[in-house]
């Protein structure tokens, strides 16, 4: 070679280096907007194409002025893509400022729903699933994700029972299946199934991306014996962007009641005490009615109390664009309505995704929680039942009072409990999950999950020999400790396959198989008249009395194996096929009905892709789809199939001698409860997506139902756990969705859900009604079970108002003292006399509808959106009212009974005082039952985005967030969501109230920071 050309050849080469350098070094500015509103957008991903010469990802994110910088070749193409917006590849071509237009993808036709094991793209799904996007319930100031749903997905009920922070609320997904089992739906939290009791104050609901409810048979089968009452996954967030991501976010909030129960203040509750003596002649107590105390104990015992939150978040991806992390950590602090109550939360979370090489990648998610929960030292249902407002707080020793001025017997100092007594619990929570996918082929992905979950719970309670009450009799402390540790762990084995065809088919197929296993040591120690109150708790070996201290201790462990499998097939892009399939076997059944089947199919139809409807101009989306399939529900704990033995003591030969009796019967055949469900569902869109509906129709039927059977009093049990009994459930559900406004610096979208879900008993194993409970004092049956009624009703006498006069008892010739003035029920039968034979149905705690409506806007730099949630037509059981309208002056009284029947106002329906000498007296009656229909603001949020052109801030935010501001009801006790029976996970404790924890108003003050 020459030298010529040797120099020549130099020369090239040195020039296309130079070029190169030129082409690497290359700066493009520029700012994205939306092609409608004008405004700029911020969080785009900007991220350079990768060619033949370059693998490396390059890339970055719009700022919240939806400005960018990214050093590229000049010859690059960057790629511009949001979620709801076309995704745009766009040459650099030199250039270095480029103005970018994004057009929003108003159909929405490529978002991703996740379901079990897996996601699809939405206009492939054939199941009926609701989605419910994080954003939408960042920075509410509740203690627990379940919170936050109220309202927000259609078919999905959520009652938030209790006010206590930290408390629980009830979920119901299109209505109840079981009666005496397990209604609460599934939850699956980043893949790991945690069971219908799992406690979600665990979660920071900052760190979710996004909650899919899933409904229909085809879409909770792959979950086999769990699936039937819904179920509900949780999905946290992942590291996105090229480059780290840091946010700071910190609200402060003050919480108040939102509304107080009208009773009698102390002067006018002394009034009626006296009439109340005078009229049944017995001794007034209160002579002196100058010096009658007023103490209002509602406001005594509650407070406004503060919450407040802080979240901080790093996500983002590795500079080998291979590893993607997000790591948060939370502090949450509640303080309760009730002093000396509240929740205190420490949370730290670690999610990571590595790709190994192109066959390989693995990843973790981590979550570690630390609870403390003060429980409440008082029973806020006995503050309304009995603590009258006569009853001082305060001797004139200035020592805590122990007796009730009316009755004169012992009674709780609720001020003293509070200042007093101890009860408070310490929970440590870690759940994670590791994976392993291998990917051998582009088609073929296998996935190994290990999950593992350990729980530990301890709870101390002291209640001192210095209260009153304990005091007086001189009867010492007590202390108790609780103790449970739950251990578990979930192997998940999948192996999914999917396969684009020429002609434009698509085949996914899902094959996996499981293994869960859990077990759970629980202990409790307690001790009774302790020698001191120094120590409270850390010592109870101090208990002096033998007779009462206990020492107990228990196991429970359950196992579960599962096979799984599932194949979707789009034809022409149209014509979508499901096939489901789940066998499970568990360890809570005997052998012979420890494994059952759970399949389901789905077909749906996307009209839209027709020729003749795209002709019509007018839809943007069609879809019809339907389902059917079984589901099951093993609703029972550990070991109900064997029989047990109770410790009991017996006399022998003069001396008490420890020993054990029979305490259930055994029941072998015991098996899963199942549901078959029907869906037929309709999907619309129209004027591009900007309009969008989906309707659904629904019927589930239950059998094997769970159920205490009576048995003959010669067995020696009362009762046996057995599968008989029928449920049946159907209804519908609408969701509308519309961008009504869509302009320059001001936007406006709107969604509503409304439900409907017809409940109704249809076989009780042979028997007409099954009675349930007796929530009123002596007032007998108040709900039942009844074939062809819904689960429950309410059954009572009919309350026809007040005895005018003596000439109309006379005249009714009913048997038993009675009052003019006083109660007047029914003699439905017409046997003269009033008795359970003369209760008929009142009522149902089934709403005819429940629904959530919102509204979100969006005006220059200001976002507002307002959440609104309630029902229509459904009862409540206030048991209150038996007391508090009827009973006698020691208990507490409502303010309307300042209309009661006497002598000047003898037209009154309200009974006089002293016409009810004894409850037994008054049963459950219609005037118990109220009208639960109410309307709420759950929630409203008013945020500003600061202007940051001067500023390295990526953004920057502050809001005020209202959470439960108000609540329309015509219920005495004003929330009629709250339960005197608590959390109970079956079909039969919904509705009833007597005045329990109340609900708070929370607004807050906030703020969010990204770097």
């Amino acid at each position: 070679m020459s030298n010529f050309t040797k120099k020549y050849l130099f020369a090239v080469l040195l020039l296309f280096y130079a070029a190169s350098s030129f082409a690497q070094n290359i700066t493009v500015t520029g700012t994205v907007i939306d092609v409608e509103s004008k405004e700029t957008v911020p969080g785009v991903n900007v991220v350079e194409l990768a060619t033949k010469n370059t693998s490396n990802v390059n890339g970055t994110a719009t700022d919240i002025d939806g400005r960018f910088e990214l050093s590229v070749p000049a010859d690059a193409t960057l790629s511009f893509s949001y979620l709801g917006y076309t995704t745009q590849n766009i040459p650099v071509n030199g250039q270095t400022t480029l103005e970018v237009a994004l057009g929003q993808d108003m159909s929405h036709l490529e978002e991703v729903v996740v379901i079990g094991y897996g996601q699809v793209r939405k206009k492939d799904l054939t199941g009926s699933v609701s989605n419910v996007e994080g954003a939408q319930l960042e920075n509410l100031p509740a203690a627990r994700v379940d919170q936050t749903l109220q309202g927000r997905a259609a078919g999905v009920q959520v009652s938030q029972i209790s006010g206590d922070p930290g408390a629980a609320p009830t979920i119901r997904i299109r209505g109840g299946n079981s009666i005496q089992g397990n209604n609460e739906p599934l939850w699956v939290i980043d893949g790991v199934i945690v069971g219908t009791d799992f406690n979600l104050s665990n979660i920071n609901t900052n760190d979710i991306q996004s909650i899919d409810v899933l409904k229909d048979a085809v879409a909770v089968s792959i979950y086999g014996t769990r699936g039937a009452n819904g179920v509900i996954l949780v999905t946290t967030k992942s590291g996105a962007g090229a480059k780290t991501k840091v946010s700071v976010n910190a609200y402060y909030g003050v919480q108040s009641m939102v509304t107080q129960v009208d009773f009698l203040d102390g002067p006018q509750h002394a009034a009626y005490a006296n009439e109340d003596a005078a009229f049944r002649q017995s001794a007034l107590p209160f002579p002196d009615m100058s010096s009658v105390p007023n103490v209002d104990w509602i406001d005594q015992v509650s407070q406004n109390g503060a919450v407040q939150n802080v979240d901080l978040s790093i996500s983002g991806t590795a500079d080998d664009q291979k590893t993607n992390y997000y790591i948060s950590a939370n502090y949450f602090d509640q303080e309760g309505l009730i002093r000396s109550t509240g929740i205190k939360k420490y949370i730290f979370r670690v999610n990571m995704d590595k790709e190994i090489s192109e066959l390989v990648k693995a990843g973790f998610r981590v979550n570690i929680s630390r609870l403390k929960n003060e429980n409440s030292k008082i029973n806020f249902s006995g503050l309304y039942l009995t603590t009258t407002p006569t009853r001082a707080i305060y001797d004139e020793n200035g020592d805590f009072t122990a007796l009730d001025p009316i009755t004169d017997g012992i009674s709780r100092n609720y001020e003293a409990d509070i200042q007093m007594r101890q009860n408070h619990d310490f929970v440590t929570n870690i759940l994670g999950n590791i994976y392993l996918e291998l990917r051998p082929m582009e088609n073929l992905i296998f996935k190994t999950t290990l999950s593992p979950e350990i729980n530990n719970y301890k709870q101390n309670i002291f209640n001192p020999g210095a209260l009153p009450n304990n005091l007086i009799i001189q009867n010492g402390g007590d202390a108790a400790i609780n103790t449970s540790l739950r251990m578990g762990y979930i192997n998940e084995n999948t192996v999914n396959y999917y396969k684009d065809f020429a002609n434009g088919d698509r085949l996914t197929a899902l094959a996996g198989f499981t293994i869960q296993k859990t077990t759970i040591e629980t202990s409790t120690s307690r001790a009774f008249r302790l020698s001191n109150d120094v120590t409270g708790f850390n010592n109870i070996g101090f208990g002096s009395d033998p007779t009462r201290n206990e020492v107990t201790s228990g196991y429970d462990a359950f196992q579960l194996v599962s096979w799984l499998g599932r194949v979707n097939y789009s034809f022409k892009d149209k014509y979508l096929f499901t096939v489901v399939g789940r066998v499970d076997g568990s360890s809570r059944f005997a052998p012979e009905n420890k494994y059952a089947f759970f399949p389901s199919g789905a077909f749906a139809w996307r009209v839209s892709e027709e020729p003749f409807i795209q002709n019509l101009d007018l839809f943007s989306d069609l879809k019809i789809r339907t389902s059917y399939g079984l589901s099951g529900s093993q609703a029972i704990p550990s070991y109900r199939t064997l029989a047990v033995l109770n410790a009991a003591n017996t006399t022998f030969n003069g001396i008490e001698q420890p020993g054990v009796v029979l305490g259930r019967p055994e029941n072998p055949a015991l098996k899963w409860e199942t549901t078959r469900q029907l869906d037929v569902g309709l999907e619309m869109g129209f004027l591009n997506g900007r309009l969008s509906f989906e309707l659904d129709f629904y019927q589930k039927n239950t059998k094997d139902l769970l159920l205490n059977a009576q048995l003959p009093r010669q067995t020696g049990f009362v009762s046996k756990l057995q599968n008989i009994g029928k449920v049946k459930n159907t209804g519908f559900e609408i969701m509308a969705n519309s961008v009504n406004i869509s302009k320059e610096n001001f936007t406006w979208s709107t969604n509503l859900s409304i439900s409907h879900n017809n409940n109704q008993v249809v076989d009780l194993g042979g028997v007409d009604f099954i009675n349930l409970a007796t929530p009123a004092q002596q007032g007998g049956t108040g709900a039942r079970l009844i074939v062809g009624e819904t689960t429950p009703v309410y059954t009572g006498v009919r309350y026809l108002g007040t005895w005018k006069s003596q000439e109309e008892i006379d005249a009714a010739g009913l048997g038993g003292d009675h009052d003019v003035g006083g109660p007047r029920f029914e003699d439905t039968n017409g046997d003269n006399q009033i008795t359970e034979e003369d209760f008929v149905v009142l009522g149902s705690p089934q709403p005819d509808f429940y629904f959530g409506f919102g509204n979100t806007f969006s005006i220059g730099r200001f976002d507002l959106d307002f959440f609104f949630q309630g029902t229509y037509g459904n009862e409540v059981f206030n048991s209150l009212t038996q007391t508090a309208l009827f009973g006698r002056s020691e208990t507490t009284k409502y303010a309307e009974t300042l209309n009661r029947w006497t002598p000047d106002n003898p037209t009154s329906d309200i009974p006089r005082a002293g016409s009810v000498a004894s409850l037994s007296e008054v049963y459950n009656n219609s005037a118990m039952i109220e009208d639960g229909s109410h309307i709420r603001l759950k929630s409203f949020r008013l945020a500003y985005n600061l202007p940051l052109e001067q500023s390295k801030l990526n953004g920057l935010t502050v809001y005020i967030n209202g959470n439960n501001l108000f609540v329309l009801s015509s219920f005495r006790l004003k929330d009629p969501e709250t339960s005197q029976y608590g959390r109970g996970s079956d079909n039969l404790s919904m509705g009833f109230s007597q005045g329990q924890y109340p609900t708070s108003r929370t607004v807050a003050i906030g703020a969010k920071i990204d770097f």
